[in-house]
Formats: structure tokens, C-alpha cells, sequence
């Protein structure tokens, strides 16, 4: 008998096959990124090298076929990383990526509706999720599905959108952890935005299993998380677009409703300016304080060396060298609860998008 996934992918070939009954052929677009990082940290709480710098060096090439008058897209690409540290480093540095490996980064299959207002992918993809990497470090995939719609106006919004998906085993070495998440957006009028997330986490052993419970706290017996994960994200957005230069203001909240204490988080992003064309800046600032079970760690943005129980700032300045190119220069000083040091990091990205 032939299953699902083989007709899906006997009606995608025939697509690709033939003509559109417009006469429209099936389109390729080159999809990827290049991204080189050297950083200094000062007072990492490692007892062998608390100071050291290291380069990382980071290729994500890929293409998407579209096809059926844009109904249907097929996505692939693959992950190259070299870095100065070996891979023995990444777990004691609290990294998501691997410093030496090449890896699938996406193969999906993304579905939308006649007028684009729906779509669903399946497979290996970005996460849907922008916003605060306290929840979901963007460099991670979705392994899973994912769906979303833009709705109608309605009252005082001037537009909304319904997204999420769930995601099975994110995370390095291990492919059991299950992370769903639903999100609603509105846009309201002068720049307002609002928006309303629930994350729920499960089989959270797995990641403890895999190294990556870091700073969340373990259960008795050290084989899972203590807490429960179902976690309200509440965001706020103000908008200035300006005559040059805009101004983006957001305000992400967090309560984890499964930790019986420990439970709340919050980031404030400030933006000031845009990058377009050669020699437009940016300027942005990040402020988070994240008790310790106010998320899951394991998914936290490595830009941050504690996911939880820490507050910290960070600030950078980006400059554009091309419409798809920029340099980045960011420092950051964070400390975690409990300890008497800050921990201080600078960062130089230079970053190419396609």
C-alpha cells in the first residue's frame, strides 16, 4: 500500500514535471546565509579557562523550488561550521552549534493556500517563532510541522495572524524532546502591536539525557527537569518609523504556570535604525532578568551564556557593508543568580544574507 508521504511526494514530482495550465514552470530561489564570529569572554565559570577567544565560521547554503504557481515549495540546504575550539567544547561553553560538522539544516515541504493567506510546512525548518530568544534560539530548526493564517481585521486591529507547531527533538544528540507552541500577533494602529504565546514542553528528559540541562533545576535523581514547562509569553510592541531612522521598542514577558516558583522572565528590546543599503547603522540594546525555571534552557539563545536564573544587558552597533551583508560589534555582561562575577563577552559578526 502506498502511504502519505509517497503520494505527497508523487504529486510534488508532477508538479515539477510539467507546466502550470498558465504555462508557468517551476521556479528556484537560492536561499542561505554566511556568518563569521570571533569573541572574547571574560569570567565564564569554567574552572580551567574562565578567558579565552575563539573564531567561528558558519555556512548555510540552500534553495527552494517552487512550484504549482507558488501553492507548494520544496526546501532544502545544509549547515557547515568550523571554529578555532574543538567539538569537546561546545557542551562545557554552553553552545547550540556544533564548532566542526556539516549537517541538514532544512528539508521541508511548505503548503499554501490559493490567496497565500494560509500556509503549512512540514519538516526541517526555521522556527515560525521570532522574537526573544529566551524562548527559541533562531539558529535552532523545527523538526515537525508548523501552520499559520493571517486573519481579517477586526476592531481595532488593523491586522492579526494566527501561527505554531510543534517540534520533536531540536536539540543535538537527542530526538525525543516535543516542544509545542501557538502564537496570536495584532497590529493595531501608530505602531502598536500585541501579541499572546503558549509554549508547552514535554519529555524534557531527553534533553537532561543529551547535556542540556543547564541552569533549569533537576529533579530529584537528576534524570529530568523538577519543573513542568507550560509556559505564557505576553509581548508589547511600539513602533517609530521616523524620517530616516526607526525606532522599535518590544516587551516580551514570561510565567511558567508548571514551576511552583522561580517562574517569571522578561527581555526589553530597544532597535534604533535600519540596515537596507551601504552605510546604514543599527544600534540595539537587550535587557533580560530570567528566574531559573522560567523557561527551558535547553533552547535559550547562546548569544546569552546562562539561558535562566541570570539578568543581564547587551548592546550592539551593526554597520552595512552591502544590501546582504553587515558587521556587527556587540558587548554583553551577565551574571547568575548566586554568583558574585559578572560575565563579560565581545563579539565582531560579520554576516551575510541571501
Amino acid at each position: 500500500m502506498i502511504g502519505a508521504p509517497a503520494i505527497l511526494w508523487m504529486f510534488l514530482l508532477a508538479e515539477a514535471a510539467a507546466p502550470s495550465e498558465a504555462g508557468e514552470r517551476p521556479r528556484f530561489v537560492a536561499t542561505g546565509d554566511a556568518f563569521f564570529r570571533y569573541e572574547a569572554v571574560r569570567d565564564a565559570p569554567i574552572a580551567d579557562e574562565p578567558d579565552f577567544e575563539r573564531a567561528r565560521l558558519r555556512l548555510r547554503p540552500g534553495g527552494e523550488a517552487i512550484l504549482a504557481s507558488g501553492r507548494v515549495a520544496l526546501g532544502a540546504g545544509l549547515l557547515a561550521s568550523i571554529a578555532s575550539d574543538s567539538n569537546d567544547d561546545n557542551e562545557i561553553r554552553r553552545d547550540n552549534f556544533i564548532s566542526d560538522e556539516v549537517a541538514l539544516d532544512r528539508a521541508y515541504v511548505r503548503l499554501a493556500g490559493s490567496g497565500s493567506a494560509f500556509t503549512a510546512t512540514l519538516g526541517v525548518a526555521p522556527s515560525p517563532f521570532g522574537g526573544t530568544e529566551v524562548l527559541w534560539d533562531q539558529d535552532l530548526r523545527f523538526h515537525g510541522a508548523q501552520a499559520g493564517a493571517e486573519l481579517p481585521p477586526g476592531g481595532a486591529l488593523e491586522a492579526q495572524r494566527l501561527f505554531g507547531g510543534v517540534s520533536i527533538g531540536s536539540q543535538d544528540h537527542e530526538d525525543q524532546s516535543v516542544t509545542a507552541a501557538v502564537r496570536w500577533e495584532g497590529t493595531l494602529a501608530r505602531g502598536l502591536t500585541v501579541g499572546g504565546a503558549f509554549w508547552h514542553f514535554d519529555r524534557t528528559e531527553a534533553l537532561v539525557e543529551a547535556g542540556y540541562g543547564r541552569t533549569n533545576r533537576l529533579a530529584p535523581g537528576g534524570e529530568d527537569l523538577l519543573s513542568d514547562f507550560e509556559v505564557a509569553n505576553l509581548t508589547l510592541g511600539k513602533e517609530w518609523l521616523g524620517r530616516n531612522r526607526p525606532v522599535r521598542v518590544r516587551l516580551d514577558v514570561l510565567c511558567n504556570a508548571g514551576a511552583d516558583d522561580r517562574r517569571w522572565g522578561g527581555e526589553l528590546r530597544v532597535s534604533w535604525g535600519e540596515l537596507h543599503e551601504i552605510g546604514t547603522w543599527r544600534a540595539r540594546l537587550f535587557l533580560q532578568r530570567v528566574e531559573q525555571d522560567a523557561t527551558v534552557a535547553a533552547f535559550g539563545g547562546d548569544e546569552w551564556w546562562f539561558r535562566t536564573q541570570q539578568r543581564g544587558a547587551r548592546a550592539a552597533f551593526a554597520v552595512a557593508l552591502h544590501r546582504t551583508t553587515f558587521v556587527e560589534v556587540s558587548v554583553l555582561s551577565q551574571r547568575r543568580d548566586g554568583l558574585d562575577e559578572s560575565l563579560e563577552r565581545g563579539m565582531i559578526d560579520v554576516v551575510f544574507r541571501h
